[in-house]
Parts: C-alpha cells; sequence; structure tokens
C-alpha cells in the first residue's frame, strides 16, 4: 500500500512538472511570437522595397549608373545586386537546384567556348571580359526570394501578382512622363527632354552607343523621358497592357480606373513609332492558346484600326504601319534586327569543326567583319558565340525562370519573345533582371498567378511550381 501511495504520488508530482513545463514553454512562445512576427514583417517589407528598387532601375534609372571611364555599370546590375545583399542579411535569400544547375552548364558550356576558340582558332575570336560579364549577369539567376513562414494573418507576401502591380505602377508613372514628353517637344525645344545624360555627373552616367533620340519626320519619337530608346520605351508600354490586363479588376471601384490606366499605355506605345511593343503585344495576345486567340487579335486589330482611324493623321501613325516594308531593305532597322542575324550565323556557323556546337567564344559577334550590318539578338548570338549546345542551355535557363513561379503565359510569351528575338539582351541587366523581378526570385511556394486558379486547381499548382523549383 505504501509502494502504491509512492508510485502514485511520483506519478502526480511528475504530471505538475510537465504541466509547469508545458505552461513555460507556452508562455515563452507567446512572448517569441510577436518577435518573431515583426521580424517577419521587416523581412516582407525589406524585400518587396529591394524587388521595387529593381524594377525601378530597370526602367527609371535606364540611363544612368556608375561610369569608371572605360566602363560604365547598368543602374540594373547594382539594383540586382543589392536586392541580392537585402535578402541575404535579411535571411530570405534562397536558392533554385534546377536553376543552380542550368547556370553551371552555361558557364560551363560558355568556359569551354572560350578555351577551345583560343587555342585552336588561330584568330583572336572571342574575349575573357565578355564570358566574365556573362557570368555575373546570370549568377542572380540562381536565387530566390524566401519570406518567413510565420508573418500575421492579413500580411502582404511576394507574389505574381503584386509584382506585376508594382510593375503596372511604374509603367503607368513612365507612360505620363513618355506622353508628356512627347508633346512638350512643340514647345520646349532642349536636348535634355529627349537625353538628360548628359547632363548628369559623369560618374553616374551609365553605358552609351544608344538610338536616344530618333526623327518621325518633324517630330521626335518618344522614348520615356527615362529611357535609351523608344524600342524599349515601347516594349515596356506593351508589357504594362499585357500586366494590366492579366491583373483584370482588382476592385469593382477601381474598373474605371483600370481603362484609363491602359488608355495611358496604348497612347504611350503609339507615340514611340516603334515595331517591338506592337510585336510583343501580338505575341502577347496569342497565348494561352486556344479559341479565345482568335477573338483577341480581332479586338487588337479593331483596337489598331479605330485609333488609326481616330489619331493616325493627327500623330503621322501611318509612318509605322510603313515601316513593314523595310523587312526587304538591307541597310533598314527592321532588316538589320530581324534578317542580317540570319544572315551572320548562315555564314558563320560552320567556320571550325566545333563552332555548330561550342561556337566561336564570347564576344565573337562583334569582331566579324561582313559585308553587311546587322544586329546581335540573343539567338544568333548564341548560335554564333556558343553554339547549339550553349544555345540549348541558356534557353532552358531563362524559360525555366519564367516558368517556375505560376506566371501569367501571355507575360511570359511576351518577355521571351523580347529576350531572345527582338534586342541584344543576353547581356542585358534590364531585361533578364526585370524577369527575375517579376518571376524567378518570387517564393515558388507563394506565388500566384494574376488570375486565381479555381480552389480544386491549387494543390497540383503548387506541386508543379515545387517541382520547378527544385
Amino acid at each position: 500500500m505504501i509502494d502504491s501511495f509512492a508510485s502514485a504520488s511520483a506519478s502526480s508530482l511528475a504530471t505538475a512538472r510537465m504541466r509547469a513545463r508545458a505552461f513555460v514553454d507556452a508562455a515563452s512562445g507567446a512572448e517569441r511570437r510577436p518577435l518573431a512576427r515583426e521580424g517577419a514583417r521587416r523581412r516582407a517589407l525589406a524585400l518587396r522595397v529591394a524587388i521595387t528598387g529593381v524594377l525601378l532601375s530597370a526602367t527609371l534609372l535606364q540611363s544612368t549608373g556608375i561610369n569608371f571611364g572605360s566602363y560604365s555599370l547598368n543602374a540594373a546590375l547594382l539594383g540586382m545586386y543589392l536586392c541580392l545583399a537585402v535578402g541575404a542579411v535579411f535571411g530570405g535569400l534562397g536558392f533554385s537546384l534546377r536553376r543552380l544547375l542550368l547556370y553551371v552548364a552555361c558557364v560551363g558550356v560558355a568556359l569551354a567556348s572560350l578555351l577551345v576558340n583560343a587555342n585552336f582558332a588561330g584568330i583572336e575570336r572571342s574575349s575573357l571580359s565578355s564570358y566574365l560579364l556573362l557570368v555575373v549577369m546570370y549568377f542572380p539567376f540562381i536565387f530566390t526570394l524566401n519570406e518567413a513562414d510565420d508573418r500575421g494573418p492579413g500580411e502582404g507576401s511576394l507574389t505574381t501578382r503584386w509584382a506585376l502591380e508594382q510593375y503596372s505602377n511604374i509603367a503607368l508613372f513612365c507612360a505620363f512622363a513618355g506622353i508628356g514628353q512627347f508633346f512638350a517637344q512643340f514647345v520646349i525645344h532642349a536636348d535634355w527632354l529627349f537625353n538628360y545624360s548628359a547632363y548628369l555627373p559623369s560618374f553616374l552616367q551609365g553605358p552609351g552607343g544608344y538610338n536616344t533620340v530618333i526623327h518621325v519626320g518633324s517630330w521626335y519619337k518618344s522614348n520615356g523621358f527615362f529611357f535609351r530608346e523608344p524600342s524599349g520605351f515601347s516594349f515596356t508600354m506593351a508589357l504594362a497592357l499585357v500586366a494590366e490586363w492579366e491583373l483584370g479588376g482588382r476592385h469593382a471601384a477601381e474598373s474605371g480606373r483600370r481603362w484609363v490606366r491602359l488608355g495611358a499605355f496604348g497612347l504611350a506605345l503609339l507615340l514611340t513609332y516603334s515595331g517591338t511593343g506592337l510585336l510583343g503585344l501580338l505575341i502577347a495576345l496569342l497565348f494561352p492558346l486556344g479559341w479565345k486567340t482568335v477573338a483577341r487579335l480581332l479586338l487588337l486589330a479593331v483596337g489598331g484600326a479605330v485609333a488609326l482611324l481616330v489619331l493616325g493623321d493627327a500623330l503621322n501613325l501611318s509612318f509605322t504601319l510603313g515601316r513593314i516594308h523595310e523587312f526587304g531593305q538591307e541597310r533598314s532597322s527592321a532588316y538589320i534586327r530581324y534578317i542580317a542575324p540570319a544572315r551572320l550565323v548562315a555564314d558563320t556557323f560552320t567556320l571550325d569543326s566545333w563552332t555548330p556546337w561550342l561556337g566561336q567564344g564570347p564576344g565573337a559577334v562583334f569582331r566579324q567583319a561582313l559585308s553587311f550590318e546587322y544586329h546581335d539578338p540573343t539567338w544568333a548570338k548564341l548560335l554564333v558565340e556558343y553554339g547549339v549546345v550553349g544555345a540549348a542551355c541558356f534557353i532552358t535557363l531563362f524559360a525555366t525562370t519564367l516558368l517556375g513561379g505560376g506566371f501569367p503565359a501571355p507575360v511570359s510569351a511576351a518577355l521571351f519573345a523580347y529576350w531572345i528575338g527582338m534586342g541584344g539582351h543576353l547581356l542585358s541587366p534590364e531585361v533578364n533582371f526585370t524577369t527575375l523581378a517579376l518571376a524567378g526570385l518570387l517564393p515558388v511556394a507563394r506565388a500566384s498567378s494574376a488570375r486565381p486558379a479555381p480552389r480544386s486547381a491549387g494543390l497540383s499548382r503548387y506541386r508543379s511550381q515545387a517541382w520547378l523549383s527544385r
């Protein structure tokens, strides 16, 4: 009996200790939760500011940078590495194993191309500095930014929708700047209206050599004031149009404001007199492929016809339509951008036994002295400098970045088409890092498309996104 009483007493004492320990743990946990939530809020705010900074550096700060005399760093490059630094400081920096492996493959093939051509080509084709720039440019592609899991209810998060809203807001400011710039030229005749970079301190000037000021008869094309070229501003407006359309009516009360935004993007796009944005918009409207594709294209055609009818004479919009014939003129912009690169590849693809597979080495495009002018769109530069193997690696890396976060198909299509074929964007910080800020850096598990999928599709979409991020 005494033994039973002692055993019961010991059991009661142990239970009391367990309850006391649980009470202390709960109390300490309750004390830690507000601190954890405060830390999560700070991290989320810091990451949102960092991504917004990347988008600003790729748009409003295009003409700025850090000038070292012989070389200038783009603001977008600095903005991206500052973003990664913020992620590391606040404990939100992660990485994608899949993109890490692809990055290693890309720089590995590029290095092989550099070494093979340096040792066996017999002439100096490749450049070590071009290779190093490539390594630095694509290094951020391996990273993601991850928020804390203990955010409080209702707190904001990094999602595709949030990123597209930020981009749309920035683009709206650029649209008003571009529209104002175009009409101000009839009153203000100062050089800074279309190219203010010359008025910046020399150490803050970005890279030069761009067609910033372009005539349209007696007028100048709008370059959005902040952009280096009208074509870049044109594509930004097209992408903003697609993004705003995909966002849909955020709130019923905002439907009127949404049409104002779409109208501003559309007018600014017309004032660039550039086919780049129109082509990007056309490609975006093809996706997702289906019976609605025809309806979207018809809607675009009707909108274009109405704009031409109402504003054609006042804004000389026939100039943009008349540029279609440039594809057949050897020294025209369209020919140099879209036809001549194919001639470049055809004439240089089989210079040596290894060039179809490994290319002619980093920077080789700029060392070709041919009898015609040509541009270096990404697809041509990849094939010439890194061959079929290198092109496959880089295209897979970029496509994986776009497809890894529940990104809207029209926006993905426009960004990919712009990167691959509408300019020399293989080493463009603005294009590459806009893509990362909108899609690649976002936490995959929390990424949401602009138009939410049905609840029944939520789990399967989460699984597919998680698989892509591995």
